[in-house]
């Protein structure tokens, strides 16, 4: 790697080379633009937030095209990415399913204790999970073969704002840029050395997270798919809910499962909660952690929720990944990403090369930052409402089709080429007013049986996906937008 321990100066330096790092950073070399991308470790990396959606196909199709990228189109589907990088593992996410367990129990087998909403009608054109050692290590070096100069294995100690900002590493080495971008995720170095502003009193979701890599998970579906079901309720998202939480289980072409136990509060979630619920037990039997090693156990995390303003300081912004992290439970996080990647190279590639009027820039630079802590905050509403709800299936229910309905209201947006100021349709005051209705009722004591009409008839006009709908026993087959 390169060795930053003279002085050089670039026009964008990034700090983060994630997925979401390496992304903005092609995108800018593609432009021109000379670009730092600093990391403090190297690829391949083990990390988690691997569950893409629509909206995330949608816009990584979109970054393609607008910047003549292929790769990213080629990401964008699980057909695509089977033909043209089968090499990277990936898992088939067809939607998303959703089974509720009662500890010390049999599994209730009945529809009425699961959910399954499709996001596509075929393997060809859906969603993808992503096996992120390989893929952030794919992004990273295709970011290096347009151009990016990569600084792996340099932590940032220090950064001094300025006309230049000075960009101190732990090896005394030092560059400088004219913007600085912070990619970092959960290590929010802007936040930790600049003092961006800490917005979490405003985040409602507490939650933790244990996860890990494995093998040898079994299958759900082979035991207790049915026949009338929209998808392999495998390839999926899928969600078990526990008491007080739920597990994810994410399964890649590689025989690799990704698993992890996430509740709510400040307790130590466990992974698998073992002797409580006999049919995950079950599908545990044969499994083994293999990434990060066995010996160290799975991951577990303080609480998963941040929440920092993205200007942290002139010229120096936070993407998403930085600034926000919510929560697992929607799989919004590369999505929330790809946003953010789109509207800051779209800030960026206005300057000229004379360069943008500081009072222009602050404006523009203000203007995303809005937009990602509204969307952030109405996100939180989402997510908070399926949480209070989780031990009461019928209901949260409910909370997660309320969520979908914002979801594919977004999807739909993109689809005429139109571009959303927010994600989630979180920018429509009606629709906004709406939600805050459906949350109110989520919440209340009323029984989930007098809920249930008032909240169809407030999503009634944003619910073009036939969301819903009792006839069909939490059975949704809706894939237009795919």
């Amino acid at each position: 790697m390169p060795n930053a321990s003279s002085q050089s100066r670039y026009d964008i330096a990034i700090i983060g080379a994630g997925f979401s790092g390496s992304i903005l950073a092609h995108i800018m070399a593609q432009h021109g633009r000379s670009v730092a991308l600093i990391d403090a470790v190297e690829h391949p990396r083990f990390a988690i937030g691997e569950s893409s959606i629509p909206i995330a196909d949608k816009l990584l199709q979109r970054l393609a095209d607008k910047h003549g990228i292929d790769p990213f189109a080629q990401l964008s589907t699980y057909g695509s990415w089977q033909e043209n990088h089968s090499e990277l593992a990936c898992g088939l996410k067809r939607g998303t399913s959703y089974y509720a367990h009662t500890p010390m129990q049999p599994y209730d087998l009945s529809t009425r204790n699961s959910l399954l909403v499709a996001a596509s009608e075929n393997d060809q054109v859906s969603d993808t999970h992503w096996f992120r050692s390989e893929v952030d290590e794919f992004l990273f070096d295709q970011a290096a073969a347009a151009g990016v100069t990569p600084l792996s294995n340099h932590r940032v100690t220090s950064i001094e704002p300025d006309d230049w900002i000075t960009i101190m590493l732990n090896d005394q080495g030092t560059i400088q840029s004219r913007i600085a971008i912070d990619a970092s995720g959960p290590s929010s170095v802007m936040a930790r050395l600049l003092g961006a502003t800490n917005l979490i009193d405003k985040i409602h979701t507490h939650t933790r997270s244990t996860f890990a890599h494995f093998t040898g998970v079994g299958s759900w579906s082979k035991r207790f798919g049915r026949s009338n079901d929209p998808f392999d309720g495998d390839d999926a998202a899928q969600h078990h809910l526990i008491q007080s939480g739920w597990i994810w289980m994410l399964r890649f072409n590689n025989g690799i499962t990704s698993v992890g136990t996430t509740t709510c509060g400040s307790g130590q979630p466990m992974l698998p909660p073992q002797g409580e619920y006999p049919l995950i037990d079950q599908m545990f039997a044969d499994a083994e952690q293999v990434e990060p090693d066995s010996a160290r156990g799975p991951i577990t995390t303080p609480r998963l929720q941040r929440f920092y303003d993205p200007i942290a300081a002139p010229n120096c912004w936070m993407l998403p990944t930085a600034a926000v992290a919510i929560d697992p439970l929607h799989s919004t996080g590369i999505a929330h990403a790809l946003a953010g990647i789109d509207r800051l190279a779209d800030l960026l590639l206005s300057q000229t090369d004379e360069g943008e009027s500081n009072g222009a820039q602050a404006i523009a630079a203000e203007k995303y930052a809005h937009h990602v802590r509204q969307e952030s905050l109405f996100l939180d509403k989402l997510v908070g409402a399926a949480y209070g709800a989780i031990n009461d299936f019928p209901r949260f229910t409910q909370a997660c089709l309320v969520y979908f309905v914002a979801a594919i209201a977004c999807e739909e947006q993109y689809q005429r080429g139109d571009t959303p100021s927010q994600l989630f349709n979180s920018d429509d005051a009606s629709f906004r007013d709406s939600i805050q209705k459906c949350v109110g009722l989520i919440a209340s004591n009323a029984r989930t049986s007098e809920i249930a009409d008032p909240i169809r008839e407030l999503m009634a006009p944003y619910n073009h996906a036939g969301l819903f709908d009792p006839s069909v026993n939490n059975r949704y087959r809706y894939t237009a937008t795919k």
